[in-house]
């Protein structure tokens, strides 16, 4: 999931990042519950964003071996537990626990100073959403009093008001007791999810809200990731999510311009650098290093990087995974609540 393309040169792993070292952070973990190789290969040393120097520290920890002996589905909990040598030794007082899930660009040094103003032992991020917004949406919602002071988490819908603060899973807390918490979860053998020790901790300690205001989508799903993308087809989305309070760094390629041909025709679309456009596309999004030929039609649709489109290739509603290749004469329309998805590296041989 961290490693998806977004929005023709980015990846979702960049936001977390990029907040992150715009606050000054000077180690960063990276746990991963997932294959790890296109995340490793994308942030690598971390010299995109300023974290292969003296002042800055990156590292990676994915799940060991053998974790069978905290019990089965411990995975993701367990790798936090195995791993917390890297925050003892970082001499860090607080921590900031955030995931590539959620689209955002916060400031996470506003985070930290309301952090200590309230002096909370956890402050949750909240993004306040319209009711109908957010029964759409797979987060929890906060109930919260006047004070801002957290009284629970409970499920999407079970707020009756209008306007609802839904938890964006950004937590801010003193390391000594993220630590605790992680170890005190893992001995209990109740909960298998960082997030949920978290949700518990939230009840169990003086948690107050901090509100984010800006763009935020959580990605969770293909729909969500097909809706975020044509959202930043929209400028005033664009621009609130890369124009925030910092820039949105990414992995530099040195890529040539796009090249559009005699037959191009770009129409309210984001084209990625080293692209070779010989078609129509529209209100869609091009990842970099895609080739489109004559006479294709691409509409609503995201194609990912080192695609190579046929010609006279119809798609619309259709994510195009990375190094595919869509023979001539393809047509595939999907559904805009359902995007058709074809796998990274796959050539279809048949209309489906």
């Amino acid at each position: 999931m961290a490693a998806l393309p977004f929005c023709g040169s980015y990846r979702l792993i960049d936001f977390p990042l990029s907040n992150l070292t715009a606050a000054g952070s000077e180690s960063i973990g990276i746990f991963m519950n997932e294959p790890y190789r296109s995340i490793y290969n994308h942030v690598r040393s971390g010299s995109d964003w300023d974290l292969d120097g003296i002042s800055g520290d990156l590292f990676f920890f994915a799940p060991g071996i053998d974790q069978s002996r905290y019990g089965q589905n411990h995975e993701d909990l367990v790798n936090y537990y195995d791993n917390l040598e890297f925050i003892e030794k970082s001499d860090a007082d607080y921590v900031v626990v955030l995931g590539a899930q959620v689209l955002c660009n916060i400031d996470l040094r506003a985070l930290l100073r309301n952090h200590l103003e309230q002096k909370a032992a956890i402050t949750v991020v909240y993004k306040t959403s319209r009711r109908s917004e957010s029964e759409s949406l797979p987060i929890a919602e906060l109930d919260m009093s006047k004070s801002g002071r957290i009284r629970g988490m409970v499920s999407r819908g079970t707020i009756d008001k209008k306007l609802v603060p839904i938890n964006m899973e950004i937590y801010c807390m003193k390391a000594s007791l993220f630590i605790k918490v992680v170890r005190r979860s893992v001995a209990r053998n109740e909960v298998y999810y960082l997030r949920e020790a978290l949700h518990q901790a939230v009840t169990e300690f003086p948690a107050y809200g901090f509100e984010y205001t800006g763009y935020m989508k959580k990605i969770q799903s293909i729909k969500a990731y097909y809706d975020a993308n044509m959202d930043m087809l929209e400028d005033a989305n664009r621009i609130a999510l890369f124009g925030g309070s910092h820039q949105i760094g990414t992995k530099m390629k040195n890529e040539v311009p796009a090249y559009y041909g005699p037959k191009a025709a770009p129409y309210d679309a984001l084209i990625g650098e080293g692209c070779r456009m010989n078609g129509c596309v529209r209100h869609s999004i091009v990842n970099r290093d895609v080739s489109v030929y004559e006479g294709t039609n691409l509409e609503e649709s995201i194609i990912m990087e080192d695609c190579i489109i046929g010609e006279n290739v119809y798609l619309k509603h259709v994510i195009v995974g990375q190094g595919t290749y869509v023979k001539p004469n393809t047509r595939i329309i999907g559904r805009a609540d359902q995007p058709f998805v074809l796998e990274k590296k796959q050539t279809p041989h048949r209309i489906p």
